[in-house]
C-alpha cells in the first residue's frame, strides 16, 4: 500500500507550517548519496531531481532505481521529479520510468500554447497517479553555472504576470507552479532583487503551490522572505555542481598518481551533503517527517 505522506501531502504540510522543501538536483550517485545523507542526518522529507539533461546521462530508470533503493534503505519518504521536461513525450517516459512527480516547462511558448501542452501533460499524469504536476510562467533567464560576470540586469517586463499566473492555474489544473520575480538559473557575484511585491500578488491570485526555480546563490533573508509569502519548494543545482566539481578538481590536484576512483569519492560526497544540509536547514524542513 502506497503512503499518504505523498509530495502533495508534503507541500501542503510546509505551506501551513511556514518552510519549504528543497528539490536537489542530482546527475550522478555521488551527488545522491550526499543528498540523501543530508536528509537522513537532519530528518528531513527529501525531493530530488533530474533535468533531461541529468537523466539523459544517468538514465530514467537507473535513476529512478537509484533514488528507490535509499528510500527502501533510510525508510525516508524521498520523491523523484523530472525537471524542465519540454515536451509530453519526455514527461511520458519520465512517469513510465517510475518517477514521483512532473515539471512540464511550456515556458519558451506563448501562453496560449504553454497552457494547451500543460492540460494534455496534467491529462496524461493525472490518470497515472502522479503526485504533484508542476507547470511553468515566465521566462527563468540564466544557466546552472557559477556565472563570471558580476550580476545579470533583468528587465522586470519579462517577469510573470500575475494575471497570466492566475489564468494558467485555473486552465491548466497544475499542483504547483513556477514563476519569475528576479530569479535566475546559476550564481552570480551579486544575484539580482527579487520583486516580492509581484510574489504576494501572485500568491493572492493562485490557488497551486508555488515553487521557486534558481535557488542557487539566493541570500538566506530573502529565501526566508519568499517562504513567508508562499513558496513550498526551492530548486537547488549550481551550488550542488560547485561542490562536487570543486571538491574534485582539488582532490585530483593533491593526489596527480591516484587511479582508484572511489578513493577521490568521499571528500566530494561530504562536500555536497554540507550544502545540502545547509539548504534543509535554511528552508525550515528539518525534522518534519
Amino acid at each position: 500500500m502506497k503512503s499518504k505522506r505523498t509530495l502533495k501531502y508534503y507541500y501542503a504540510k510546509a505551506q501551513k507550517e511556514g518552510w519549504a522543501m528543497a528539490q536537489f538536483n542530482w546527475s550522478s550517485a555521488e551527488m545522491l548519496k550526499g543528498i540523501v545523507q543530508a536528509a537522513a542526518a537532519l530528518r528531513s522529507p527529501l525531493l530530488v531531481g533530474t533535468s533531461e539533461g541529468d537523466s539523459g546521462f544517468v538514465g530514467l530508470h537507473q535513476a529512478f532505481a537509484l533514488v528507490d533503493s535509499y528510500r527502501k534503505d533510510t525508510r525516508l519518504p524521498i520523491f523523484l521529479n523530472f525537471d524542465h521536461g519540454k515536451s509530453l513525450e519526455s514527461i511520458k517516459e519520465a512517469i513510465e520510468a517510475g518517477y514521483d512527480a512532473v515539471h512540464f516547462d511550456g515556458s519558451d511558448h506563448e501562453l496560449k500554447e504553454n497552457i494547451a501542452l500543460t492540460k494534455k501533460v496534467v491529462m496524461y499524469a493525472r490518470k497515472r497517479g502522479i503526485s504533484v504536476i508542476e507547470g511553468e510562467v515566465g521566462k527563468l533567464l540564466g544557466r546552472s553555472v557559477v556565472h563570471q560576470e558580476e550580476t545579470i540586469v533583468l528587465d522586470p517586463a519579462g517577469f510573470t504576470k500575475p494575471e497570466e499566473a492566475e489564468r494558467f492555474a485555473k486552465e491548466t489544473k497544475v499542483d504547483s507552479l513556477a514563476t519569475t520575480f528576479g530569479n535566475v538559473h546559476g550564481i552570480y557575484k551579486k544575484m539580482p532583487p527579487l520583486d516580492f511585491e509581484r510574489l504576494q500578488k501572485i500568491r493572492k491570485r493562485v490557488e497551486s503551490f508555488l515553487v521557486l526555480h534558481g535557488g542557487s546563490g539566493i541570500p538566506d533573508k530573502e529565501v526566508k522572505k519568499v517562504i513567508s509569502l508562499g513558496i513550498v519548494k526551492i530548486n537547488i543545482s549550481t551550488e550542488l555542481r560547485a561542490a562536487f566539481t570543486d571538491t574534485l578538481r582539488n582532490a585530483l590536484t593533491a593526489n596527480p598518481s591516484e587511479i582508484t576512483p572511489y578513493k577521490f569519492f568521499p571528500p566530494i560526497v561530504e562536500a555536497v551533503q554540507k550544502v545540502a544540509e545547509e539548504k534543509i536547514k535554511v528552508f525550515g524542513s528539518a525534522n518534519r517527517l
